[in-house]
């Protein structure tokens, strides 16, 4: 899941500090409601900890009741980055949840699909399936279970 839309008011703010606007906040509601409804919960949430990230991941954790765990190294993080973390989970985990940023999210999800996608936009989630891979280390080809985003009906 990409984080909601950031709030600009504040333009003293580090861009690690900017919190989410109203719109944001709104629509990470309301894609928390449809990830619940999808019956997707996952084992762990993993976050970036910049603001917007940590308050988008937050509210989906308390939707879903799951563990959130904060991972520095997210926040600025390369697509190749985040799949090392991925590549290095738990293996007792079967359903993990990450939340990020831009442009990180749209490369990582364009890695593991053969179609490319331009853009996850703010509060966009991409749900993915691995069914050939043997643990977290053999990632390789994924299968979109949904691609989903506030404004889409």
């Amino acid at each position: 899941m990409r984080h909601g839309k950031s709030s600009w008011t504040n333009p003293l703010l580090s861009d690690f500090e900017r919190p989410l606007n109203a719109r944001g906040q709104r629509d990470i509601v309301t894609m928390s409601d449809r990830l619940f409804d999808r019956k997707m919960m996952p084992e762990l949430i993993i976050s970036s900890p910049a603001k917007r990230t940590k308050i988008t991941a937050e509210k989906v954790a308390e939707v879903l009741s799951k563990k959130l765990h904060f991972e520095k190294d997210f926040y600025n993080a390369l697509f190749e980055d985040v799949l090392e973390s991925v590549r290095n989970l738990d293996n007792q985990l079967d359903t993990v949840m990450l939340v990020f940023h831009n442009p990180a999210i749209t490369d990582l999800r364009n890695y593991f699909l053969e179609d490319y996608l331009d853009n996850i936009p703010t509060s966009g989630m991409v749900g993915l399936e691995f069914t050939d891979a043997e643990d977290w280390s053999t990632l390789k080809n994924g299968q979109e279970l949904f691609f989903d985003y506030p404004k889409k009906k």
